[in-house]
């Protein structure tokens, strides 16, 4: 898994960042604002999503809202390899539901692009469907065009239910790589062992769905 080369390079990248003073080495709890920080020039990039645009239009001082924009992310191979995760909200209808033709008439409406973009302009958050970017009110959004770009380099999370558990732990081994504490080698080795430990029950119950040979149906 994480000692895998692709995994092992990104490691690496990321913690040669630190080695190298691009980044300082403070965890999210030591810096008290980070539209501050950035302000400050602490940090000169912030890798995040696009709720951050009306944070950033709000709290960054008014004589710096002409100094800062947004762009894509970069790729080791090019723009088409700055990848990032497919998140947001979901509009589910459950297999059981009892509701299903209203919960699907609700669903239809909310995902028309009219809708979608009446979303963005009461909440901020940016619309799924590329219909729903013809709107003026993103058409002529210079910062927001990052995030429709973006939308055409996208990859889904795992779908696993310890996923936010495992990302947690490449957050913790990263943290003790750039303190010093763990090298990238022991840091992968070790997030193997921790991972492997927390899909080891998930394992289990995929082999209890599996059918076996001489069950139901079988020969007698």
């Amino acid at each position: 898994m994480f000692s895998e080369p692709e995994f092992r390079k990104a490691f690496e990248f990321y913690a040669k960042i630190f080695r190298d003073s691009l980044a300082p080495p403070a965890g999210q709890g030591q810096i008290a604002n980070p539209y501050q920080e950035f302000e400050r020039g602490t940090f000169a990039m912030y890798i995040t999503g696009p709720w951050q645009l009306g944070e950033f239009a709000n709290r960054i001082s008014p004589g710096m809202q002409d100094a800062w924009d947004t762009a894509p992310l970069p790729g080791p191979t090019g723009d088409s390899s700055g990848v990032s995760m497919a998140g947001g909200s979901s509009l589910v209808m459950f297999d059981a539901s009892p509701n299903k033709e209203a919960a699907w008439r609700l669903i239809t409406f909310l995902s028309q692009p009219e809708q979608q973009a009446r979303f963005y302009a009461i909440s901020g958050n940016l619309p799924p469907t590329y219909e729903a970017w013809r709107d003026s009110s993103l058409a002529g959004n210079a910062r927001a065009a990052a995030f429709r770009t973006q939308l055409e380099r996208l990859r889904p999370l795992p779908k696993l239910p310890e996923w936010e558990q495992i990302a947690t732990k490449t957050f913790e081994y990263g943290e003790r790589v750039v303190r010093g504490a763990m090298t990238v080698d022991e840091a992968v080795r070790a997030m193997d062992a921790d991972v492997d430990r927390l899909l080891e029950k998930r394992r289990w119950m995929a082999e209890q769905r599996r059918p076996r040979a001489g069950g139901a149906g079988g020969s007698r």
